[in-house]
This record gives structure tokens, C-alpha cells and sequence, in this order.
């Protein structure tokens, strides 16, 4: 009786240890990586030239380089796609030559400088093409927020114009490429339309909307 319960005590072990699964080393390193399996987080640095449009391009005519985002948003590896808040700083100038002005019956001889500077604040969404840890990741993205902007026109140190916090919307697409497979860090490229109305009649100006191409960095973490 005690050889048939030690038999059945060790074909127990047995079995439980043929039942366990062993992973080797070269399947560890084809487990997917927490990039993968979590929602992780990224922060992407850019910056680039601003193109005015519309009526602000009549307006302004110059581009700008000083043109800058930085935008932090949550990734949802399984359904490609993610969220995120951006902040930006955009400022555009034109110098005008000298010309001769009326102001209340006065004629005045000045450089007239038209600027325009502004803050977005945005809620984005983007869907990207292909798996998270992908070379090189193609995405489209669309936001929604405000911004607080300053169009003034100097006709010497004679100032006018007019300021205030304005609805903005966008929609643009980009790439986004690894460094390394696995790695944190990587490059973005991308353009993005944005739509700000902001109309100053006496400038003849209806919106300060822009089309805008940037290229930076982004870090990844979880």
C-alpha cells in the first residue's frame, strides 16, 4: 500500500511538471514588449515653418520659422490610436517700407510692422498606421481647443489692432520613426492645418488660420 502511494505521489509530479510550460530564452525575447501590451505615454518636441492663409495671408504675406509645439498624449497600443493635449507658440511678422499715412487728418510717415502672435491649447486624437513598435508609423490626427492671440500693426511706435482668446481647430497627418525597435526615443515629421478665427475689420482681416510644417523629437515611456 505505501509503494502504490508513493507511485501515484511521483506520477503526480510528474505529471504537473510536463503540464508546466518552459520558456527558453529565445522565446522571452518574442514576448511583446510593454510598448505592446500597455497603454504608454509619449512627448513629442517640434518645431517648423507657419504659412499664413486666407485673409491673414493677404494680410501677412511672410511666412515664419518661429513656429514651435509640444505636445504629451496617451497610447493605446491595440486599437492604434491615441490622445493627447498640445501647446503651442506661433508668431509671424511682416515689415512693411516706409509710406506716408493719415491719421485724424494728419499725414504721417512710417514703417509699418504687422505682427501676430499666438497660443494655441489643443485636445488632439490621432489613428496611426501600422503596430506600435513599427520602423516607421504614418498617422492622422485632428484637435479641438482654444488659443489666446495678439494681432498688432505698428505704424512707427502708433500701435493697433487687437487681442483675445479665439476657438481653434485643426487636422493634419505625419510619420513617426523608432530609433530602435524598442527604444524610447525617435523622429517626427508632420503638417497640420489650423483654423482660428480672429477677425480685426480695420486690418481687413478675417481669421489668422496657417498651415503649418514641423520636425522634432519624441520620447516614449510606461
Amino acid at each position: 500500500m505505501r509503494k502504490i502511494l508513493c507511485l501515484i505521489i511521483a506520477a503526480g509530479f510528474f505529471i504537473e511538471a510536463s503540464a508546466q510550460q518552459v520558456i527558453t530564452r529565445d522565446q522571452l525575447y518574442k514576448r511583446e514588449s510593454p510598448y505592446e501590451r500597455y497603454t504608454t505615454y509619449r512627448i513629442s518636441v517640434t518645431g517648423g515653418l507657419g504659412l499664413p492663409m486666407g485673409s491673414f495671408g493677404d494680410y501677412m504675406e511672410k511666412s515664419t520659422l518661429r513656429n514651435y509645439s509640444i505636445l504629451m498624449d496617451f497610447v493605446f497600443p491595440k486599437n492604434n490610436l491615441s490622445v493627447g493635449v498640445s501647446l503651442g507658440s506661433q508668431y509671424f511678422k511682416n515689415r512693411l517700407p516706409r509710406q506716408v499715412y493719415n491719421f485724424d487728418s494728419q499725414d504721417v510717415s512710417a514703417v509699418q510692422t504687422r505682427t501676430l502672435s499666438a497660443i494655441p491649447l489643443v485636445v488632439t486624437g490621432s489613428y496611426h498606421i501600422g503596430k506600435v513598435n513599427a520602423p516607421i508609423r504614418p498617422y492622422v490626427q485632428v484637435g479641438l481647443g482654444g488659443a489666446f492671440a495678439e494681432l498688432a500693426n505698428y505704424y512707427g511706435t502708433i500701435p493697433t489692432g487687437d487681442n483675445g482668446f479665439r476657438f481653434v481647430a485643426q487636422a493634419g497627418a505625419g510619420i513617426r520613426a523608432l530609433f530602435n525597435k524598442n527604444g524610447k526615443f525617435g523622429l517626427e515629421a508632420g503638417a497640420t492645418y489650423q483654423h482660428l478665427p480672429f477677425e480685426v475689420a480695420g486690418e481687413g482681416v478675417k481669421d489668422a488660420s496657417s498651415f503649418n510644417v514641423r520636425a522634432g523629437l519624441f520620447y516614449r515611456w510606461w
